[in-house]
């Protein structure tokens, strides 16, 4: 069902499963589980310490998973029907200022892996998600040759599509790219010797980091979801409208994208204290 009817990723499905054998061990009798029972296990997660994200995650896979046996009226209740657990305040995300993207962009000056450049242009260029820029494939680029414009294809999460614009700097990244493109024969648009057919996720990020420490940034601020950050957050700041950045990240809700508000609140906040001059003229 969650591959089929949701369109859910593999990874996602894995953590799933993955949560829900650790309930299974606790509560065997799955067709006889109680709110009690759930309130014990929450209690039990709670007690070994895991993260209250991890335990948010948790309690989502209980959740979808008997409300598909109630709905399948294969139990007639749903023990987690009126269970819930207060969301803590979400962190503000990582984010790169716009002279550290520079900086990253600028190692391109001394080096030619232009499949690792048209990577990097289109994940900050496009505001991808890591998954989604490495499962790219050839026919994800769009181009209207009437009005000269270049847009992506991007299938997000449960396999629903959108269309992201393509600046021309990326486009021109890409183009250098395709011209030494190897596995002509592949589908995908970066594709590898992996067991998916495309660079992984996880290779992705490790180059990031190869290019972090040639340019001096520390490895721990900088990973692909980072980078998405930044191309949100500095829309934002150049005066993007919030609900098209929401359209362009394929957020389901408008309550996801207005973290970047906050950001840059907290950015334009701290040039104001950091700034004795302003302090002075008594603006703040």
């Amino acid at each position: 069902m969650l591959a089929a009817d949701r369109g859910l990723s593999l990874p996602t499905i894995e953590a799933y499963r993955n949560d829900l054998k650790k309930f299974f061990e606790f509560c065997p009798d799955i067709l006889s589980t109680k709110k009690s029972d759930i309130n014990n296990y929450i209690e039990y997660l709670r007690n070994i310490k895991i993260k209250q994200t991890s335990l948010m995650r948790n309690v989502t896979s209980l959740r979808q998973f008997f409300l598909f046996l109630h709905e399948e009226n294969i139990i007639n209740e749903n023990p987690l029907h009126d269970i819930k657990i207060k969301a803590k305040n979400r962190p503000l995300p990582k984010v790169l200022s716009e002279d550290e993207v520079i900086q990253l962009l600028e190692y391109f000056e001394h080096n030619i892996d232009t499949r690792l450049k048209a990577m990097l242009h289109i994940l900050y260029g496009a505001g991808l998600r890591v998954s989604e820029l490495v499962t790219l494939t050839t026919d994800s680029i769009i181009v209207d040759e009437d009005q000269q414009k270049f847009v992506l294809l991007v299938r997000g999460k449960g396999n629903k599509e959108r269309i992201v614009p393509l600046n021309k700097i990326a486009l021109i990244a890409i183009k250098d790219y395709l011209k030494n493109r190897n596995a002509k024969n592949s589908i995908y648009l970066f594709p590898s010797h992996s067991k998916s057919g495309h660079i992984t996720r996880q290779g992705f990020a490790k180059l990031l980091k190869e290019i972090a420490d040639f340019v001096n940034i520390p490895r721990d601020k900088i990973s692909p979801h980072v980078i998405r950050h930044a191309f949100a957050t500095h829309l934002l700041a150049r005066g993007a409208d919030i609900l098209s950045i929401q359209k362009m990240l394929g957020h389901k809700d408008i309550s996801t994208t207005q973290i970047y508000t906050h950001v840059s609140n907290e950015r334009i906040k701290h040039l104001v204290e950091s700034n004795k001059n302003l302090k002075k003229l008594n603006f703040v």
